[in-house]
């Protein structure tokens, strides 16, 4: 159970966070087993690890995690540096084993890890978790109280569920790249964004598991697809197509139905307004210096400017071009609409709001990232640093009790590294 004391059976313990958290950190205590590649998984652990959990990442023994050699990704490559922040940036606050689950010697170790476990984590097909014994039943009969958690792509049962799945086609499949584009034409938005979603529900359901087991007090299994994450987050797009089999309205800047629920360039980059009540209109007008408009029967309520957009908007539009965007934001924040920046991502490391919220920060390792997906209670998130492949095999192994002599042995065997 969470916060239970984690004493093996030769009298070892769990070594503390690598960061002090002061007892603060929600899911302290909880420890996870994360058997994962790529995105998906390791988001996961990520999500956890930030709050908290003692994360154990296993990778293969001889082969490195895919993510430490990683060499470009949508149009950028990476140097040495940009590789250890393409890892880091998924596994920081994990301890990282190196082992060898299939082996025979192997398979003891992964043994005594799930029997101490209160998570296990993996996005690793069906097919393969069996071969390896590391499918929800052979687990629970380690572990009967282990919160089982397993991410797919196209849907975790069905007819898709053993074919390979990426970011990419997982967007494809679940329409995210129809939604998103502003054509007939599909969009990709680069930065693995399915697959960081889907970590990220992956982790919210091992949450609500262990809520279920504390009352039970059984494990179970939990899980989530880039499909089902995907589907979640059009909710809106997806229920007015089944349900009024109508479309929702592409975004495009010039041509959207409401001419102030868009985005407007001004004299040095753009900013992004939302008015969707009547009252909104005419404050936005003398905030901006329009109010004239008021007077003018085409544009005299939010009612008129909406069935009138096409005169509306070029008016609008030059207005704004006038003015930079700091002027106009300062503007409009008291009118009653809503108002932002239009930031570039290269701006969001500097943006004022962001860093007052700690929503980036630096960390020891020199590089910028979000450090946690949200706040407990005020909590800020574990700022610990990515391990080196195999880095805490041995200190793993001998809190699970094995000896020197063993781990040698092990490592002989080829069973650890």
């Amino acid at each position: 159970m969470p916060g239970r004391d984690s004493l093996d059976e030769r009298g070892g313990t769990c070594k503390p966070l690598a960061v002090n958290t002061n007892g603060e950190a929600p899911l302290e205590g909880v420890k996870v087993v994360e058997l994962s590649m790529y995105v998906q998984g390791p988001v996961a652990g990520l999500a956890l690890a930030s709050l908290g959990a003692e994360v154990v990442k296993i990778e293969q023994v001889g082969r490195a995690d895919l993510m430490r050699s990683f060499r470009s990704a949508f149009g950028v490559t990476f140097d040495d540096r940009g590789r250890e922040w393409m890892y880091a940036s998924l596994n920081r606050n994990k301890r990282a084993v190196a082992l060898d689950i299939a082996s025979e010697a192997g398979r003891p170790v992964f043994r005594r890890l799930i029997e101490q476990a209160d998570v296990f984590i993996t996005n690793l097909r069906e097919s393969g978790l069996a071969r390896y014994g590391a499918d929800p039943e052979t687990l629970h009969g380690i572990n009967p109280q282990l919160i089982y958690c397993r991410g797919a792509g196209f849907g975790l049962r069905g007819p898709l569920a053993e074919d390979l799945c990426q970011d990419t086609v997982g967007m494809a499949h679940a329409g995210f790249m129809d939604s998103t584009s502003p054509s007939e034409t599909p969009n990709y938005p680069p930065g693995s964004m399915s697959d960081i979603l889907t970590g990220t529900n992956m982790a919210s359901a091992v949450l609500a598991g262990l809520v279920k087991r504390g009352r039970t007090g059984r494990g179970c299994v939990v899980g989530t697809s880039q499909t089902e994450a995907l589907l979640w987050m059009q909710s809106q797009a997806v229920g007015v197509a089944a349900n009024m089999g109508q479309k929702l309205e592409r975004f495009r800047p010039d041509g959207t139905t409401n001419p102030l629920f868009t985005v407007y360039e001004c004299s040095d980059g753009w900013i992004a307004i939302a008015a969707l009540q009547s009252p909104q209109w005419p404050a936005i007008a003398k905030a901006i210096g329009l109010e004239h408009l008021l007077d003018d029967e085409r544009f005299s309520s939010f009612g008129a400017v909406q069935r009138n957009a096409e005169a509306f908007r070029p008016i609008f539009a030059e207005h704004l071009r006038g003015h930079t965007v700091e002027h106009w934001w300062r503007a409009l924040r008291d009118s009653g609409a809503w108002v932002s920046r239009v930031n570039r991502v290269e701006d969001l490391a500097h943006d004022e709001s962001i860093l007052a919220n700690e929503y980036l920060v630096t960390f020891d390792d020199g590089f910028v990232g979000p450090p946690v997906p949200f706040e407990v209670d005020g909590f800020k998130g574990v700022r610990g640093l990515a391990g080196e492949y195999g880095e805490h095999t041995d200190e793993v192994l001998a809190q699970l009790g094995f000896t020197e002599d063993e781990i040698v042995e092990l490592k002989v065997a080829g069973a650890v590294w």
